[in-house]
């Protein structure tokens, strides 16, 4: 199920992400860079330049901005298609961020929203995370496996599911993924809770 705007903001409060953007590309052009928060673009402008007509959207990816107290500069963008950030995420950055270039999410899946907020939430909430934003970024790119080089788009999915499990024992329900031999993924990989109640 693909996520709108709104229900990105709702999850992003529930999960602990300091969310300040989510919203077309060509918008950014609106707004000033807050550091240490968290940016969620669609990768479509909001009007269509050929017809006028506004777009539904297209992609999300995202990107965070952190600047220690040693006044160091840390930048990095991901799309789960494994992409380089557009120019308007270069332009409003002020220099090409750091970015993945995994393809973690399947190219018939619907699903970056949900990878954006898992990622926001990895690099900004989970209390293991090592608080740099290059280490963790990459921390979280490796639960997942590269869908360039294999097939194992459940696998991710699998994975991408437990970060939207509620941490109360009382309310969390197994996740079960058509087709997954769940007995064969080493839940060593998943020492964070995950916080959304279901």
């Amino acid at each position: 199920m693909a996520l709108n705007n709104l229900e990105i903001d709702e999850l992003a409060e529930k999960m602990d992400i300091p969310l300040v953007f989510c919203n077309f590309k060509n918008k950014l052009e609106d707004e000033s860079l807050e550091y240490n928060h968290f940016y969620i673009v669609n990768l479509e402008d909001e009007y269509d330049e050929v017809t006028g007509l506004k777009n539904s959207g297209s992609h999300y990816t995202c990107f965070q901005v952190n600047k220690y107290k040693n006044d160091s500069v840390e930048a990095v963008y991901l799309d789960p298609y494994g992409v380089e950030p557009p120019t308007d995420v270069i332009n409003f950055i002020g220099f090409t961020p750091a970015y993945n270039k995994k393809q973690i999410q399947g190219s018939l899946n619907n699903a970056c929203g949900w990878f954006c907020l898992a990622y926001g939430h990895f690099i900004n909430s989970y209390p293991n995370r090592t608080k740099d934003l290059y280490t963790d970024s990459l921390n979280f790119t490796e639960l997942f496996e590269d869908l360039a080089e294999s097939n194992h788009h459940l696998k991710n999915e699998w994975i991408l599911k437990h970060f939207f499990r509620s941490n109360d024992p009382n309310k969390r329900r197994p996740i079960e993924v058509e087709g997954l031999d769940q007995n064969n993924i080493s839940g060593e990989n998943f020492a964070h809770k995950i916080i959304i109640d279901k």
